[in-house]
């Protein structure tokens, strides 16, 4: 796991509790979550079949030509024209538990196009890790968190009222989640969905 999922998990401690009630959580236990996610959308400019070559275009104009190897699936259904989109998502969640030990877990799924579509594929990949309160210090506002590896690290909390909330042996949950996404699709399905939709309109 990044380091900087540490640091957010830090964050569970020290938001105010204002900013925990605003996300949805309990007041009973200091949580954070964000997500970020970024589309992309391109078109097919060219196509080298017995390269395995793609050349695609961007809203501005601007081409790349990306080589499909053998597990792009499907290579046969692509078209100019067609319209291929990617989605990038990082999202992160820490919350506090009650006692337990320090671990971390992963997993990663993966999903692809069924035989005769249009390639399309997906991965996620999910990281979890727990850290253990070892030491709580109400007077400094600090709180001791050790990891599954057996290292310390020691967070200030901003608002003190959040250590009144958590007690040695809880755990701290970090779950650190990476997906990426790509799917083509033919502009032709879209535009005659959107003549019948007009069509039906001016009866």
């Amino acid at each position: 796991m990044r380091r900087i999922t540490w640091l957010a998990a830090l964050l569970a401690l020290a938001l105010p509790l204002a900013a925990r009630a605003q996300q949805g959580t309990s007041a009973a236990s200091p949580a954070f979550s964000a997500v970020v996610k970024e589309t992309r959308k391109f078109t097919i400019s060219a196509i080298d079949k017995p390269g395995r070559v793609v050349t695609l275009k961007n809203a501005a104009g601007d081409t790349a030509s990306v080589e499909c190897g053998d597990e792009v699936k499907n290579f046969a259904q692509l078209k100019v024209g067609d319209v291929v989109k990617t989605t990038y998502t990082e999202a992160l969640t820490v919350h506090v538990e009650g006692a337990g030990e320090a671990e971390a877990t992963s997993e990663t799924h993966t999903s692809r196009a069924k035989p005769g579509e249009k390639p399309s594929g997906g991965i996620m990949e999910r990281t979890t890790a727990k850290a253990k309160i070892t030491a709580i210090d109400k007077v400094k506002g600090t709180a001791t968190l050790q990891t599954a590896s057996g290292e310390s690290f020691t967070v200030a909390a901003d608002d003190k009222a959040n250590l009144d909330k958590v007690q040695v042996g809880n755990t701290v949950v970090v779950t650190y989640t990476v997906a990426h996404a790509i799917s083509v699709t033919s502009p032709t399905a879209t535009k005659s969905a959107s003549t019948k939709s007009s069509t039906k309109s001016k009866g």
